[in-house]
């Protein structure tokens, strides 16, 4: 039984939800930092088959709120304009009524909170593929984020009741096995394997666009394989 916290995604890529799928609990990790210019609020789709990177536009941007703390701008500009964007790049792509629904769907609720449109956009895909999931909030956990970065980990960890935690594969750079096993925790990496698709009209296949993309050009079938396609190291 195994746990992952991650940092929620607005229709993150394929990688992040194979992350979702190696664990038994998967903590949205919402009582951190906001960090601008990182994929919490943005994320690439293929625009007449180049790539085109969408922003959710947020009130009042900062470094200094938590992604709970950070309110999404709704407006003139955004919904409509994004799922424009939508429209202009899929309305030619295989599953791209059921898939624009699933995204209406997430926008539909206009969440304040960036934390909460983002998780949803997870959740809500999680349940369009079909699969089941323990989700969670780390800010609705009864941990305190007075400890240090992979202390505060563990000890989320533990609060579940489980022994295991995976971190996504470049956490590598930041934390120890050993160190995690000295505090009765065995520490994981997840290796994504990407599979290439059909993209439309794109000549050349490009990488780790938003699960938007995967969605759009592939079955419910396949997508649930891919989800399980991954490394643990």
């Amino acid at each position: 039984m195994a746990v992952a916290i991650m940092q929620p995604y607005f229709f993150p890529y394929l990688g992040y939800f194979q992350l979702v799928q190696a664990v038994d609990h998967f903590v949205f990790y919402d009582d951190v930092m906001f960090i601008k210019k990182g994929w919490i609020n943005r994320n690439r789709i293929l625009m007449q088959g180049n790539e085109f990177l969408f922003t959710i536009p947020l009130e009042k941007q900062s470094q200094n709120k938590t992604i709970r703390e950070s309110t999404v701008s709704w407006g003139k500009e955004f919904p409509n304009k994004f799922m424009n964007q939508l429209d202009s790049a899929y309305k030619k792509a295989p599953n791209y009524t059921v898939v624009r629904e699933l995204v209406e769907q997430v926008l539909h609720r206009k969440f304040e909170s960036l934390a909460d449109l983002a998780s949803e956009s997870v959740q809500a895909t999680w349940a369009y593929l079909g699969l089941e999931k323990k989700f969670y909030q780390s800010s609705v956990l009864s941990v305190s984020n007075d400890h240090g970065r992979a202390e505060r980990l563990i000890e989320i960890t533990k609060s579940l009741g489980e022994s295991s935690y995976i971190n996504a594969v470049n956490g590598q750079e930041l934390y120890e096995k050993s160190f995690f096993k000295e505090n009765g925790i065995d520490l994981h990496f997840l290796k994504p394997n990407l599979n290439p698709y059909p993209q439309g009209s794109t000549k050349e296949f490009v990488n780790g666009l938003s699960m938007i993309d995967v969605l759009m050009w592939n079955n419910k079938e396949e997508v649930v394989q891919w989800v399980k396609n991954f490394q643990l190291i």
